[in-house]
């Protein structure tokens, strides 16, 4: 069931398996199994292959419609020759012989990729695996390809990934190497030392053993990134709460102290649009911080709808996609009965069941147990896949901005659409999942982007009307009103329609902030801002003198595309309260303030009218903190 969030953030960690695996190396496994719930896994989903094949036709529309074709891209050979032209890298979700049966008319030839590599990465620690299906041991690094992306790189200790949890305990056995680096404690305002432990809960140490445990030292398990540091910053308690201003403030502190990724496995549901929090982000972007943030698992059986109910700092793109947000997969590359999804706010997915890590403390009992393991699942365990795979990015690229690092994790996942067909609610998950689940050997791949379009291009297929702006990996559709507004007299550039083919579509492309919309069959009036459409109440649309030459009407789709942020404030100083509550607050930077009757007084505050609205209303706005005497 969902709850209200009262302004304080919670971890966002599944309950449907977190068990307890004894330290004992070559027992481990053994041990796990006599100590976790029964996992049922479902029948195993169609598999994928990738063939390289050649058309007589000259183009991939022959495969539009056809949902066992999970992509079709161009192979661009810088030659003129007839053999090396009507190439295409396909991927499918059927058998190889099913799909060359279909078109064995229009197929010169079909053959299986072969992927080549400069031998397999040797790992001795007992919790690795070389079998995807495996979920008795880490299976989500075989699933997401990051042994194979080892042999391009295994990271680099110049590279800092920020962890905001509850801390981490960098004298656990499996990351006590000196991965650990120091950070700050924001709950009680003091330095956290190099290789110390911070964490009493244990959910931070979870989350930092997926990205850095240490690789080939004979016990645990394998982090994604071999050669890793990582800064605790802990902003959530004991009891793995905090709220949205220390948060802020240790996104802030990351980006000032040398953090190139920020993970985030926390959210928070039922506020809006936080200001303080939107301004770290913000910060943060500019300052060139990959951030990630777990896509929350608020509806623990079926996952809820972002676009719906958005969730914070997931949500917080501030129109930008300044954040990865990231969703669960299971061994399948189904989605995790309990993870969250949306169209605006999920990037991409990850592996994010059944999860084996470390761990400090006994998930059960809540006692301190050094030098544990466990299993568990959510999107808390996706996230951390997410910000090892960026971390992999900066080590082989260090060169490449936060954008150029995000473009790569989106535009490099494999697609997975076609094996959710009922996942979201009984519903298909098509565009709700992100580009699909990630894949860090493609992410390393230095061609992924042969066309090189830059992030705010306008582009057009040579084969469609339809005109798209490149947005953080993404292709977002342009409305012919958007174009006009937002774009006046700017002329997209026409490609060749397959240079599209890797680019996930997104959602369309917003207005300019400021820009008052409705769509015709909706009487609800909104204002773009900060990346969201803000619903206006009849109150506030007379306040602000909003005249109805001033309101746009927009379709139903690109509206409803547009994630929905909290009500639009009213005017600056204004003085609210409701009739059956005698709480006064002030509006001061678009955040309604509770103030008391000294603050009140003392400010000379009495002298003005006070705005009465509904107690529905009043509970549509942000707040911010208190304002007393």
């Amino acid at each position: 069931m969902k709850q209200k969030f009262d302004g304080r953030f919670k971890i966002i960690l599944a309950v449907l398996a977190v068990a307890l695996v004894p330290a004992l190396p070559s027992e481990i496994f053994q041990s796990a199994r006599a100590f976790s719930p029964a996992t049922k896994i479902s029948a195993p989903a169609a598999t994928i292959s990738t063939l390289d094949v050649k058309l007589k036709s000259t183009g991939a529309d022959l495969f539009s419609g056809d949902k066992n074709v999970l992509s079709a891209k161009k192979i661009p050979f810088d030659s003129s020759a007839p053999q090396f032209q009507n190439i295409y890298r396909i991927k499918i979700a059927e058998s190889p012989s099913a799909f060359e049966n279909k078109y064995a008319w229009d197929i010169v030839y079909s053959q299986p990729e072969q992927k080549l590599k400069a031998g397999f990465t040797s790992v001795n620690d007992p919790g690795f695996s070389t079998d995807p299906t495996n979920t008795d041991r880490q299976w989500g690094l075989l699933k997401a390809d990051f042994p194979d992306a080892w042999d391009k790189t295994k990271g680099s200790s110049s590279v800092v990934v920020a962890v905001i949890d509850t801390g981490i305990d960098g004298t656990h056995e499996d990351l006590s190497a000196g991965q650990v680096g120091p950070g700050f404690d924001f709950l009680n305002h003091t330095f956290i030392p190099l290789n110390s432990n911070s964490d009493d809960n244990g959910h931070g140490t979870l989350v930092a053993g997926v990205i850095a445990a240490t690789a080939n030292n004979f016990r645990g398990i394998v982090g994604t990134d071999w050669y890793v540091t990582l800064m605790p910053l802990k902003a959530l308690d004991s009891s793995g709460s905090g709220n949205s201003a220390d948060v802020a403030a240790a996104i802030v502190w990351a980006a000032d102290h040398g953090a190139n990724i920020i993970n985030m496995s926390l959210g928070g549901v039922g506020f809006g649009n936080d200001t303080t929090l939107s301004d770290a982000i913000t910060y943060a972007y500019n300052k060139n911080v990959v951030m990630v943030a777990a896509a929350g698992n608020d509806v623990a059986v079926t996952g809820g709808d972002l676009d719906v109910n958005p969730v914070f700092p997931v949500c917080d793109d501030n129109g930008q996609n300044m954040i990865i947000g990231v969703a669960a997969t299971d061994v399948n590359d189904q989605k995790a009965s309990f993870s969250n999804y949306g169209k605006a706010c999920v990037d991409v997915s990850a592996p994010g069941q059944r999860i084996l890590s470390t761990i400090n403390y006994d998930p059960i009992t809540h006692a301190k147990d050094p030098n544990a393991y466990a299993y568990a699942s959510g999107t808390s365990l996706a996230a951390p896949f997410v910000s090892g795979e960026a971390a992999l990015i900066k080590a082989l690229y260090p060169a490449e901005n936060n954008k150029q690092i995000e473009d790569r994790i989106i535009k490099s996942a494999d697609p997975i659409d076609n094996l959710n067909a009922t996942q979201c609610e009984g519903e298909s998950c098509a565009g709700m999942l992100g580009s699909g689940r990630i894949n860090a050997y493609k992410a390393l791949d230095p061609n992924l982007f042969p066309n090189n379009l830059k992030d705010g291009e306008l582009v057009q297929p040579d084969n469609s009307s339809q005109i798209y702006l490149i947005s953080g990996g993404q292709k977002d559709p342009v409305s012919p009103f958007v174009l006009q507004e937002r774009f006046p007299g700017v002329t997209p550039i026409i490609v060749p329609a397959y240079t599209l083919d890797g680019y996930p579509t997104g959602s369309y492309a917003l207005p300019a902030d400021g820009t008052i919309v409705k769509s015709a069959d909706n009487n609800t009036v909104y204002e773009i801002l900060g990346g969201f459409k803000r619903p206006i109440t009849y109150q506030i649309f007379l306040q602000r003198a909003i005249m109805p030459a001033q309101i746009n009407i927009v379709s139903d789709i690109e509206l409803s595309s547009w994630v929905t942020g909290t009500f639009l404030p009213p005017v600056e100083g204004t003085l609210v309260r409701t009739s059956d509550n005698q709480t006064v607050y002030w509006v001061v930077d678009g955040l309604l303030h509770p103030i008391d009757y000294g603050f009140y007084i003392q400010r000379g505050l009495n002298i003005f009218p006070i705005m009465i609205m509904s107690d529905n209303d009043l509970g549509g706005y942000s707040k911010g903190n208190a304002y007393i005497r």
